[in-house]
């Protein structure tokens, strides 16, 4: 990706626009001549066509700056991402060039965009909130030791307000930890053989959570910890002995996934019959691969049962594809799977959210 200089970019631009969470070029790599696209949204009864271009959030990526301003640098930023991956993906997918190797340029570009793909969505930002909200429960709403009738009195008035409050952290948290999110993932996924793959027959769709994940042990989660406890050492100093502190330790596992780093393959559609593959560090792995007829049809099926099951708000297909999205997208359950905890409070953060929508810009 081209350099770019934040401080003297104008934080104006593309505040009130209207921003992609899965960008416009990549859709219309699934989309027919007319930019439209067969859609499938869980907030609607039936599936319908959309254009590409009505498939955006309004101040999404703006946030509120230091001067407290909205300000629009991250949409400028996610546009540069793309532009570059977009460039790269027409020169990796292309008949004229197939085969060639991929030069690194390419790969860094795509490592980016498909990092940056796993951490912008909807998702992320309700599962960063939901996160919020567990965080201040367990610092606040511990039982109170060695405390008065007030202070009791108080606390059970707190239990009651949490049964019907949900804290929330603000656009600006989600926002400000792409950047910290998405580094260390790109540098995983350089280290990854990448492999462009055809297909000749079946078809792909897409969602709104495009990239999705192979592992050989996925279906056994790893088992999340039981309540534990840790007490700290006292020590003596100046004569006197200070407090024994107990500390809690707290699992938070994402039911999306085992961790991109211990999975087999990390793998995004890219079109109708293409697959960008990151397969495992260890292996070895062509740069472009064409599927036999059979083979195409056994991973597009696969796949697509996957972009189906992780779908947060949408699923996307061609229009010519429409038998793909016959049935309803499965119910979103929970988004972590919690250890280490008192029961209820599992039960609590564990839970399928209450609302899947997450706060936008200056409005919910």
């Amino acid at each position: 990706m081209d350099e770019w200089d934040p401080e003297n970019a104008d934080p104006s631009q593309q505040v009130g626009a209207r921003h992609h969470t899965v960008p416009a070029f990549y859709l219309r790599r699934f989309a027919n001549s007319q930019n439209q696209l067969w859609v499938r949204d869980r907030r609607s009864p039936m599936p319908g066509l959309r254009k590409e271009s009505d498939l955006a959030i309004r101040d999404f990526y703006t946030f509120q700056n230091i001067h407290g301003e909205p300000d629009g640098r991250m949409e400028q930023l996610l546009q540069r991402v793309e532009g570059s991956a977009a460039s790269a993906l027409r020169r990796v997918t292309s008949s004229v060039t197939w085969g060639r190797p991929i030069t690194p340029v390419d790969k860094a570009d795509l490592c980016i965009f498909v990092s940056f793909q796993y951490v912008r969505g909807l998702r992320k930002r309700r599962e960063i909130e939901l996160m919020s909200d567990f965080y201040v429960r367990l610092m606040q709403l511990n039982n109170p030791v060695g405390a008065g009738r007030r202070e009791v009195a108080a606390y059970r008035d707190m239990l009651r307000d949490f049964r019907t409050l949900e804290v929330t952290s603000h656009p600006n948290e989600h926002v400000s930890l792409l950047g910290k999110l998405a580094e260390p993932l790109t540098e995983h996924l350089l280290q990854r053989p990448m492999t462009v793959i055809q297909l000749t027959d079946g078809s792909l769709l897409t969602c709104d959570e495009p990239v999705v994940t192979f592992d050989d042990e996925e279906d056994t989660p790893d088992p999340v910890i039981p309540p534990a406890r840790r007490r700290t050492r006292s020590r003596r100093r100046r004569g006197q002995r200070e407090i024994r502190q107990t500390r809690s330790l707290i699992q938070i596992q994402n039911t999306r996934d085992r961790g991109l780093a211990r999975v087999d393959e990390i793998v995004m559609p890219v079109g109708r019959r293409t697959l960008l593959v990151f397969s495992h560090p260890a292996a070895a792995r062509p740069s472009h691969f064409r599927m036999s007829p059979e083979d195409s049809h056994e991973a597009a099926e696969e796949v697509n049962k996957r972009m189906l099951a992780q779908a947060y708000f949408m699923a996307f297909a061609h229009p010519d594809d429409r038998h793909l999205l016959v049935d309803p997208l499965p119910e979103v359950g929970p988004l972590f799977r919690v250890g280490g905890v008192h029961p209820e409070q599992g039960r609590i953060a564990g839970a399928a959210p209450s609302h899947l929508r997450p706060e936008l810009f200056g409005r919910r």
